[in-house]
């Protein structure tokens, strides 16, 4: 995953880091990456897996956690807020609600 930055001066995008990330390859667009501000929380949905990213205090990004599901046709978001998250895949056919508990 590719991090861009936008440069005030010029209003361009800058890439600025490189984020490594589970491997496989990504065919489904069902899972749109959300950025939660007030958590500094990335969620990325790539191959089969869910991950949470966090933007650090020194700028980086660092994976917090990772779900694997077993299938690579996964609907899903975060709520508005970050404090859930809604999933539906197409192996286990439900609909599965997270609650973000911040340890």
């Amino acid at each position: 995953m590719q991090v861009y930055e936008m440069n005030n001066v010029s209003k361009s995008f800058n890439k600025t880091k490189d984020v490594i990330v589970n491997e496989g390859n990504d065919y489904y667009i069902f899972f749109p990456q959300q950025y939660i501000n007030s958590k500094q929380l990335l969620v990325n949905r790539h191959d089969k897996y869910v991950e949470f990213i966090r933007k650090t205090e020194n700028g980086q990004f660092e994976i917090q956690q990772s779900i694997q599901f077993n299938t690579k046709c996964i609907f899903g978001s975060l709520s508005d807020e970050g404090d859930y998250l809604i999933t539906w895949d197409d192996s286990s056919k439900e609909i599965q609600i997270r609650k973000y508990r911040q340890e």
